[in-house]
């Protein structure tokens, strides 16, 4: 059968892989693949996950608001002393 491969097939394979292309650069190869996927993981990750960078605008913005509505707060009360005066 052609879709099914035995213990023997892949050592055969698998020896001729290595003398095709060496020891060497096989290893070289596995490693840039587990590097390549650990990095595109963690990519990932960051991705659904909100930056500290994006949470600190979020703040700042958020608390630009409010000193201008404290501000605003201040010139009213300004304004009311003003009037009693």
């Amino acid at each position: 059968m052609l879709g099914t491969f035995g213990w023997t097939e892949l050592l055969i394979i698998l020896v001729i892989i290595v003398i095709l292309f060496g020891g060497s650069r096989i290893a070289g190869l596995g490693g840039s693949l587990g590097k390549s996927i650990r990095e595109f993981r963690t990519a990932m990750k960051e991705e659904d996950e909100p930056t500290e960078s994006d949470g600190e605008k979020k703040a700042d913005s958020s608390g630009d608001s409010g000193e201008k509505k404290e501000d605003s707060d201040q010139s009213e009360s300004d304004e009311k002393e003003a009037k009693k005066s």
